[in-house]
C-alpha cells in the first residue's frame, strides 16, 4: 500500500457512512419542517431536538457497554435498526406525532448514539496519525456531497408529491439504512476486554490535563451545534414558505461545504491545524452579524454559505487532534470506547445547554429576540473553542514532541 493511501477497511467505512448520511439527509433534514406543520411552535421543536441530544448521550453510554461485551459492529447494526424503526413510526403515526414527538426524539437520539459510537471506534481503529487528516477530509467531502444532493432531491419530491412526498422519502431512507447494514459485514469483527469504566474515560491516570482541554473544545462545539441543528434551516422555510427553496438553501450550503472539504482534504496538515481553526473561528463569528440585525432570506443564505465554507476548517482539525490525543492516553487501544463516550457526552452536554438557553429565552422574550440571542451564542462559541483548541494543541506538542520528530 502506498504511503498515505487508505486501506480497504477505511474505504468501506467511508461507503457505510456515506449511505448513512445520505439516508439521514434525505429524510431527517426535512423532519423539523414535517413536525412544524403539526406542532407550530419553536419551543416544542427545540424540546424535540433536546430529547434527541439527551438520548444520543445515553445511547453512546449504552452502546459503549454493549460494544465492550460483544463487538462494535453489532452496535452499529443495532443503531441503524433503531433508526429504521423510527422512520416506520413516523410513517405510521402521521398527525399523531403531536402527542409523541419527544418520545420519537428519544428513539432517534438513542439509535444515533449507537451508530456513531461504533463509527468513531472504527475510525480510531482504521486510521493512523499519518492518514487521519486524509480520512476525515475525504469523509467530510463525501458527507457534503450526500447532504447536498439528497435534500435537493427531497425538496423536488415534496414539491411534486405534496400528499405522498414524506412517505416516499422515509421509505427510500429505510432502504439506504438497510444497504449500510449490509456493508458492515465487509468489516472485520474485533473484540476487546469487557471491563467498562467511564471514570477512567473521563479522568485518565496520565495526561488528564490535555484530555480535559480537549473536552472543553468538545463542549463548546456542541454548544454551537445545538442551535445550528435545526434553527437556520427551519427559519429559511418559515421565511420563504417553500420546501423547495429550503432544499436550494441546503444545496448551496452543501456546495460551499463540498469546496471547503476539498480544500481541507488537499491542504490540511498537522502543522496547519492551528491556522485553519483560527481563520475558521473568526469567520464563523463574523457570519452572525447580519442575523443580529435582521433575519430574512438574504441574511440566512449568507450565514449558511459562510458557515458551510468555514465549519470544515474547524471540525476536521478538531476531530484529528481529538483522536491524536486519545491515541496517547493510557491503554488507548482497550479504553477507546470509554474515551469516545466521554467525548461525545461533552459534545451533547454542550448541545443540550444551547437548547436549554434557547427554550428559557423563548419563555421570556419574543421569537425574534430569542433567535438573535441564539445566533449570538453561535457566533461566540467558536472563539472560545479556538482558545481551548490552541491550548490543547500546545500541550499535545509539548508532551509528545518526541513523537513528531
Amino acid at each position: 500500500m502506498q504511503h498515505g493511501q487508505l486501506p480497504p477497511s477505511s474505504r468501506w467505512l467511508l461507503v457505510i457512512n456515506t449511505l448513512f448520511n445520505g439516508a439521514g439527509a434525505l429524510s431527517n433534514t426535512f423532519l423539523n419542517i414535517y413536525l412544524w406543520k403539526f406542532l407550530r411552535s419553536l419551543e416544542q421543536i427545540a424540546i424535540y431536538n433536546l430529547s434527541i441530544f439527551l438520548c444520543i448521550a445515553l445511547g453512546y453510554m449504552t452502546a459503549g457497554w454493549v460494544a465492550k461485551r460483544t463487538d462494535r459492529l453489532y452496535t452499529m447494526r443495532a443503531g441503524v435498526a433503531i433508526l429504521a424503526l423510527f422512520y416506520i413510526l413516523i410513517l405510521t403515526l402521521g398527525p399523531r406525532v403531536i402527542n409523541t414527538y419527544w418520545l420519537l426524539g428519544c428513539l432517534l437520539g438513542f439509535g444515533t448514539g449507537f451508530y456513531w459510537l461504533s463509527y468513531n471506534v472504527l475510525v480510531f481503529e482504521v486510521t493512523e496519525p499519518d492518514t487521519r487528516d486524509q480520512f476525515n477530509g475525504t469523509n467530510g467531502f463525501l458527507f457534503s456531497l450526500a447532504t447536498g444532493v439528497a435534500p435537493m432531491i427531497a425538496g423536488k419530491v415534496l414539491s411534486y408529491l405534496p400528499g405522498r412526498g414524506y412517505t416516499v422519502l422515509f421509505l427510500v431512507s429505510f432502504a439506504l439504512f438497510i444497504a449500510a447494514v449490509v456493508c458492515t459485514w465487509l468489516l472485520k469483527r474485533r473484540t476487546g476486554p469487557p471491563h467498562y469504566n467511564l471514570f477512567i474515560g473521563y479522568k485518565p491516570p496520565q495526561h488528564g490535563e490535555i484530555w480535559r482541554q480537549t473536552l472543553r473544545v468538545s463542549l463548546l462545539l456542541g454548544f454551537r451545534e445545538g442551535t445550528l441543528s435545526f434553527l437556520p434551516f427551519l427559519l429559511v422555510f418559515l421565511v420563504t414558505k417553500n420546501e423547495e427553496m429550503a432544499g436550494r438553501y441546503l444545496l448551496m450550503t452543501a456546495i460551499g461545504s463540498f469546496a471547503a472539504y476539498f480544500f481541507v482534504k488537499k491542504f490540511l496538515t498537522f502543522e496547519r491545524r492551528n491556522t485553519f481553526v483560527t481563520v475558521s473561528a473568526f469567520m464563523l463569528a463574523l457570519s452572525v452579524l447580519m442575523l443580529l440585525f435582521q433575519v430574512n432570506q438574504v441574511s440566512l443564505f449568507v450565514f449558511g454559505i459562510t458557515n458551510a465554507l468555514f465549519t470544515p476548517l474547524l471540525i476536521i482539525p478538531y476531530a484529528c487532534l481529538t483522536l491524536d490525543v486519545m491515541g496517547r492516553l493510557p491503554e488507548a487501544v482497550h479504553r477507546k470506547v470509554e474515551y469516545l463516550v466521554v467525548r461525545e457526552t461533552a459534545v451533547n452536554t454542550g448541545r443540550c445547554l444551547s437548547l436549554l438557553v434557547m427554550i428559557g429565552a423563548q419563555t421570556i422574550w419574543s421569537d425574534a429576540l430569542t433567535n438573535r440571542i441564539a445566533f449570538l451564542m453561535v457566533g461566540l462559541s467558536p472563539l472560545l473553542g479556538l482558545f481551548y483548541f490552541r491550548r490543547s494543541s500546545a500541550l499535545f506538542l509539548s508532551t509528545f514532541f518526541q513523537v513528531r520528530k
